[in-house]
């Protein structure tokens, strides 16, 4: 029986879709109707289309598998309709992708609806785990990282708002990806839920460092103090003047986000590589134009 899953196109979805297919486990991806699959066809993997929000079309697109790796965010409210989907379908073991960011003391948009839809995950009568990483990072196309790598390769000097103090705990992909098909296969994670962090907690001052390091360049820390900058921010999003950086970010940015992940290391074996390791293979990937799925 072959295993589903939704999300599949995303960052992190394609790599849980090399993760599966490493480990020979067979499975299909489920896309949004009108999703490029070209990469797919490549690669050989089947795929399904389906809107997450619609319950009796997804149900009808998970009959006959064995369980569903939910990779797509559930910021977003589909929850409800994914477990139904899933009860519909006779489908009874599923993995849920989550993040450390349902703990934030920001009033986030999204915290509410993902913390819904965990409850919602956890009262569903399913065999369900729970992974929440953290800021995932990787290659050139992780959104994340990829912004500092490509400022300290351009610039000399870095803007930094705030003491560059706070904790972060970048995971790289391809451990949230093993964690994912790892966790589904580890009967011991039904019902449990594990933060899935990078190897150590560092500053942002050592994150800046540590890649600049891997760049091999020079790079100077501007500290600007944070929060005249976020007053302002707040008030031109208030007139609805759009910037490139938000408040919320900047404030996320000064928030302290470091997470123990010794439950998954002792249930499943989690062993995530080092910052130091991760960041110069992205800097490697962003250099020679790579996405690190050719290999």
């Amino acid at each position: 029986m072959t295993v589903a899953v939704s999300g599949a196109n995303g960052f992190t979805g394609r790599f849980v879709c090399a993760e599966l297919q490493r480990r020979k486990i067979p499975f299909v991806a489920l896309l949004r109707p009108g999703s490029d699959v070209s990469w797919m066809a490549a690669r050989e993997i089947p795929v399904r289309f389906a809107d997450l929000t619609e319950s009796h079309q997804l149900a009808e697109h998970l009959r006959g598998c064995r369980a569903l790796l939910n990779v797509a965010s559930i910021g977003f409210g589909a929850a409800p309709s994914i477990l139904q989907a899933c009860h519909s379908a006779g489908v009874r073991r599923a993995v849920f992708v989550s993040t450390t960011a349902i703990f934030t003391q920001l009033n986030a948009g999204s915290k509410t609806v993902r913390q819904a839809a965990e409850a919602a995950i956890l009262a569903s009568g399913l065999q369900t785990t729970i992974l929440r990483p953290t800021m995932i990072y990787g290659t050139p196309g992780d959104r994340n990282m990829i912004r500092l790598v490509q400022w300290i390769n351009r610039w000399p000097v870095l803007p930094v708002f705030g003491n560059g103090r706070s904790f972060q705990q970048p995971v790289h992909v391809t451990d949230v990806a093993w964690s994912v098909v790892q966790a589904l296969e580890s009967p011991a994670t039904i019902q449990r839920q594990f933060n899935i962090s990078g190897a150590e907690p560092l500053t942002y001052n050592e994150v800046v460092r540590i890649t600049a390091q891997a760049l091999g360049r020079r790079t100077r820390r501007l500290h600007i103090p944070a929060q005249p900058v976020v007053s302002l921010l707040n008030f031109t999003e208030g007139l609805g003047i759009t910037l490139p950086v938000k408040a919320e970010q900047i404030l996320r940015l000064n928030e302290d986000k470091a997470f123990r992940h010794a439950e998954a290391q002792e249930t499943f074996g989690y062993a995530p590589i080092a910052f130091q390791e991760g960041i110069r293979q992205e800097v490697s990937l962003f250099r020679a134009g790579r996405d690190g799925l050719s290999d």
